[in-house]
């Protein structure tokens, strides 16, 4: 839902950022909106039949005025205190929003919102879904204000003043609205029709997926550990860029991978050197081929060019450097194993930014740790290490990227810790077969990915082993 207020170069939007406690892009910039609710379906709006359009609509003014307190499309403007009552009923879950309407005489008619198209989420997210996209107008006298909970705050801001704190690293946000703002800044002229034409027009030539300017995703289609995918591979830097992790060699991958570098040369950027986080094959697939292509070094750490050529050996500290741009783009490299031995982070200082690789992946799920290159405790201490750097947004190889830096990886090393408790307690005197303890330890896992956990656990046992908390006869493990 796309809310405007004023005129020319007074024209403002309401916009809001996602609380850190959400799953998806916590920390994020958006618009308000939410899912539609089968209660959505019975508001009555003049001028609309029952179906899938006008649920939409009725989607998105309730999730409006539950979030914002703003009452859209209605007949009459109720009184504040009248609006307030209800959202505190409706935010409380007392009462649905069709009934507060039939109940207070609020009737709607077709009209307040303007359709502005549909955007689909791209393929590295974890769940996928199709979002309308609606503009309105506030109401006089109507003032937005967040209900805290998804969403964290909200304020209104011009589109220019938005777009210059992306621009400077300020803020985080996806395709959507980025292309709703550019299209806001254009003016008002034929703004609906514009912004319904934006989701088709972010894909050309190429789609392009700027979360933050200067960094730019590709997913490349790879053959991951499931559930994931895609590989993020990621351009970072203006004018010269980093390219980190090109993890397929599939042409058609490829193919796109290389259209998106073109088009970013059309705005001045150049391809300088590909970054790798570390060997695994869904990281390093297309070095070759972008390596012939641009003629440009590959640089890794030393335990990853036992794996492949590389032209730089980095190590921890090492710092990358790019021509500066629109701020420093200097890379520092964090050396941060346990995924495996040589496993690399780099952080971008000046946005606060961390490309993870696999040591952090995207929303709320976990890396395998596979010994004898995965090391349990040295990813503990890997993941602890990075909570004393300035890091807010998380750029992970694979699932999402997200804000809430901190909250993601005390999370991750809290998990382990209570993972390591669960296989302590599956331990006992009597020597067991890791197929036994997974089992034990692993119970809320899906069975399917035992094969997996398998790994992982061997992985805490070796630490607990080390602690002198386990021990092993042959292939099986016992307490102490």
């Amino acid at each position: 839902m796309v809310l405007v207020r004023g005129h020319g170069e007074t024209l403002e939007t309401f916009w809001v950022r996602r609380s850190d406690e959400v799953p998806y892009m916590p920390g994020f910039r958006a618009f308000v909106g939410g899912l539609a609710d089968p209660q959505d379906e019975s508001l009555e709006i003049e001028g609309l039949a029952p179906g899938p359009d006008r649920t939409l609509e009725a989607c998105a003014l309730r999730e409006v005025f539950e979030e914002t307190g703003v009452l859209l499309g209605a007949d009459v403007s109720p009184p504040a205190e009248q609006r307030a009552r209800a959202r505190a009923r409706l935010v409380g879950r007392d009462a649905t929003f069709p009934a507060l309407a039939r109940e207070l005489g609020w009737r709607f008619r077709a009209g307040a919102l303007t359709y502005t198209g549909r955007w689909t989420t791209p393929p590295f997210t974890p769940k996928r879904f199709v979002a309308a996209y609606f503009l309105a107008r506030a109401p006089e006298g109507q003032e937005p204000c967040v209900h805290v909970g998804e969403l964290a705050h909200g304020e209104w801001v011009t589109p220019v003043a938005a777009l210059e704190r992306w621009q400077m690293g300020g803020e985080t946000f996806a395709a959507p609205i980025l292309y709703t703002l550019i299209g806001l800044a254009q003016g008002e002229e034929n703004l609906a029709a514009r912004l319904a034409e934006a989701p088709e027009a972010s894909g050309k030539p190429v789609r392009r997926i700027e979360l933050k300017w200067g960094v730019v995703l590709q997913p490349m289609k790879t053959r991951p550990l499931p559930p994931a995918t895609h590989t993020n591979a990621y351009l970072v830097g203006e004018p010269e860029m980093a390219l980190i992790d090109p993890g397929s060699d599939d042409p058609a991958e490829l193919e796109a991978l290389f259209e998106l570098i073109e088009m970013l040369r059309a705005d001045r950027r150049t391809l300088r050197l590909i970054l790798l986080t570390h060997h695994h094959p869904d990281h390093v697939a297309g070095v070759e081929k972008v390596r012939e292509r641009y003629r440009v070094p590959v640089a890794g750490h030393r335990e990853t060019g036992r794996h492949l050529r590389l032209d730089l050996i980095l190590g921890d500290g090492d710092v990358v450097p790019l021509a500066p741009g629109v701020g420093d783009w200097t890379l520092r490299v964090l050396h941060t194993p346990g995924h495996t031995r040589g496993h690399l982070c780099f952080l971008q200082p000046r946005i606060r930014a961390l490309f993870t690789g696999d040591h952090i992946p995207g929303g709320s799920g976990t890396v395998i740790i596979d010994p004898p290159e995965g090391d349990m405790a040295a990813y503990v201490a890997s993941l602890a290490r990075l909570l004393g750097e300035p890091i807010e947004t998380l750029f992970p190889a694979h699932g999402s990227p997200q804000a809430a830096a901190r909250k993601r990886i005390e999370w991750l090393i809290a998990h382990r810790e209570e993972r390591e408790k669960k296989v302590l307690a599956a331990l006992d005197a009597e020597p067991r077969a890791l197929a036994e303890l997974v089992e034990r330890a692993y119970a809320d896992t899906p069975r399917e990915l035992w094969t997996y956990a398998e790994r992982s656990l061997l992985a805490h046992l070796i630490k607990l082993e080390n602690a002198g908390a386990a021990s092993r006869d042959g292939e099986r493990w016992r307490a102490g």
